[in-house]
């Protein structure tokens, strides 16, 4: 059996999908695990943390209210003594192979299995900004949305401490603005996925399906 390892990382705009495509990889792919940035926040009196002035409110938007160290480290702990699969077997074009969705889903399954690749899915809206990370991913996918699609579903999530008034304009997503920008202009091999759309899943599955 082997015990190479396949790194997928799914980041993006908040509210747009990559937290439920990450939870649907991981119920569905055998020996798969998932860590998500969101667990990796600072304690709210933490001093790190960044100050919005004219809100009076911390700023979650950004690198510097995780602690990306200790993320970092429990990564590279998980996936030591693992081989990485050659970056080359990982190029992806979007292609799809006329098939069902169920018949898809077996065959990948049934591929994981035979072969014992394992997969790490990595999940979060910063994480192909946070550079020493980069360099680890196989599969990249981000997540878009139209501001005023975010802005009605991120009203409709409860966040703790809660976004105050104004918090969505003035940090939330300018903040989302710069950290695509970076990624467009810096990482290759991003995949971007609307997030209005339904079709992630079975796309990263074409893509992992496509490895082997």
């Amino acid at each position: 059996m082997s015990n190479k390892m396949l790194i997928i990382g799914i980041s993006g705009v908040t509210c747009g999908g990559k937290t439920t495509l990450a939870n649907e990889l991981n119920q569905l792919l055998p020996k798969s695990k998932l860590i998500s940035q969101d667990d990796y926040f600072l304690d709210v009196d933490d001093p790190r943390h960044i100050w919005i002035s004219e809100l009076n409110h911390i700023n979650f938007d950004i690198l510097s209210s995780l602690d990306m160290e200790k993320m970092d480290h429990d990564i590279h702990e998980m996936i030591r003594n693992k081989k990485r699969l050659e970056s080359s077997n990982t190029k992806t074009n979007g292609l799809k192979k006329i098939r069902s969705s169920e018949e898809l889903k077996n065959t990948t399954i049934e591929k994981i299995n035979r072969t014992g690749l394992e997969v790490l899915i990595l999940e979060g809206f910063s994480i192909f900004n946070y550079k020493p990370l980069r360099e680890l991913f196989h599969l990249k996918y981000f997540f878009t949305l139209p501001k005023d699609e975010c802005f009605t579903r991120r009203e409709q999530r409860v966040y703790e401490p809660p976004d105050c008034p104004g918090y969505f304009e003035l940090c939330a997503w300018p903040e989302h603005i710069k950290q695509k920008e970076e990624v467009e202009n810096e990482v290759e091999g991003v995949r971007y996925f609307d997030g209005r759309s339904n079709n992630a899943l079975e796309e990263v599955l074409c893509d992992i399906d496509s490895i082997f």
